[in-house]
């Protein structure tokens, strides 16, 4: 059995805004984040040990990361040189420049000859000599329009239009690979690929306009043995029939708050011809959390907004606070004790959302088709507003006397 780790969207140097500046390596503690999670891919793959790497692509926010995030980056990546473990790094639309054009961040591996790393960056087969056996890698780096199609086939077309040469372009192209298969080698296709079945997040609008969506039936093939993807930032399986597997691990950190709830990892599997076994492997990706309160209604706004921060377990996460709040509460707001509560955190911001008073919600007892009198009426609004229940009494007589004086 040959035994394979997989991962993807690394994203190295994203999300810096949600981290703080370590005093004493200087660097954003964002950067640690994501640098810890690789590092513990890197750790998995070197103790098991496995025969292959596969990385699906998006190394970095875009094609010219800082020199530091770089090295980063290649520290943690030349360990599996140094352990002699083959690894195909694939190109993902993040990791190309200009859409395509002038290369790609990754494509400097090949032209250093790091011993063992193969860079994905079109539609071709790898052959790869394990320490326990053959396996044949298909690698489908993300494809933009202008990798398929001419200026002129699309000029004029709708993107669905579009969409749909693409695919009648990718299905020959790929079929022609396909056919030079061995059929007694095991086989992975990996890909970067956004894929007709997936359920999205940010990444989707990431690439609006550069790449294309892929139908799931392409890539259910019995030649495969296992369909190794990358771009989306979700853990799934495209196909629970597991015939083959099709596989996005997901990435390795949070990258804003839309991967809030998703679990971060990677997959370890173990694969001979005809024959797959897969698992998940989550890591210790940092927390976020959002914490919603209205106290618009409260009495002490400020009490309440403490109390509902202090229900949650905000320690080293990253957290945002979003409140909804009268304008005539906000004196009541002292920031500097929210800031106190808050202290735990990793990192924070706070958002108030002021609430007008001219957008409050129906009352069902006064829609159409009651035949309340103006008094009842009056004392029905009364009683849902907690703001002024001092004065209802009076508001009540008032509206009396001005009826009777009619």
């Amino acid at each position: 059995m040959i035994k394979v780790l997989h991962f993807s969207d690394i994203h190295l140097g994203s999300g810096f805004s949600h981290g703080k500046v370590n005093p004493q390596t200087g660097l954003n503690s964002r950067l640690e984040d994501f640098v810890n999670c690789l590092s513990l891919c890197i750790d998995r793959a070197i103790n098991e040990p496995v025969d292959l790497v596969l990385f699906g692509g998006d190394a970095f926010p875009d094609a010219t990361p800082p020199p530091y995030i770089q090295e980063a980056f290649a520290a943690q990546f030349r360990r599996l040189a140094d352990a002699d473990i083959p690894t195909i790094l694939l190109v993902g639309n993040h990791d190309q420049h200009s859409q395509g054009n002038g290369g790609a961040s990754l494509c400097i591996y090949r032209t250093l000859a790091v011993p063992g790393f193969i860079v994905g960056d079109n539609l071709i087969t790898h052959k790869i000599a394990t320490k326990n056996g053959d396996i044949q890698v298909i690698t489908l780096p993300w494809l933009t329009r202008s990798s398929l199609l001419t200026k002129s086939k699309t000029e004029g077309l709708s993107l669905d239009e579009i969409n749909q040469l693409l695919i009648k372009a990718l299905e020959p192209v790929l079929e022609e690979e396909i056919r030079k298969l061995d059929p007694d080698i095991p086989t992975i296709l990996l890909g970067h690929l956004m894929v007709s079945r997936a359920r999205f997040g940010a990444e989707q609008f990431l690439a609006v306009g550069r790449g294309f969506t892929i139908p799931t039936s392409l890539l259910i093939r019995s030649e495969f043995d296992y369909v190794a993807l990358g771009h989306v930032h979700k853990h799934q399986n495209l196909n629970p029939n597991n015939d083959p597997p099709v596989i996005y691990p997901g990435s390795i950190e949070r990258v804003d708050f839309s991967e809030e709830k998703e679990e971060k990892g990677y997959v370890l599997l173990t694969l001979k011809k005809g024959e797959v076994d897969w698992n998940f492997s989550p890591l210790p990706a940092r927390p976020f959390l959002t914490i919603k309160a209205d106290i618009s209604q409260a009495e002490d706004p400020q009490s309440a907004l403490v109390k509902a921060i202090e229900k949650k377990t905000i320690e080293e996460a990253v957290i945002r606070v979003n409140y909804q709040i009268r304008s005539e509460q906000l004196e009541l707001i002292n920031n500097a004790v929210i800031h106190e509560a808050l202290k735990a955190a990793h990192n924070y911001t706070i958002r108030p959302e002021i609430i007008s008073q001219l957008s409050r919600p129906r009352l069902p007892e006064l829609g159409i088709g009651k035949s309340l009198d103006p008094i009842e009426a009056l004392k029905t609004y009364l009683d849902n507003r907690e703001d002024i229940k001092d004065i209802a009494k009076d508001m009540l007589e008032a509206a009396e006397l001005l009826l009777n004086e009619s």
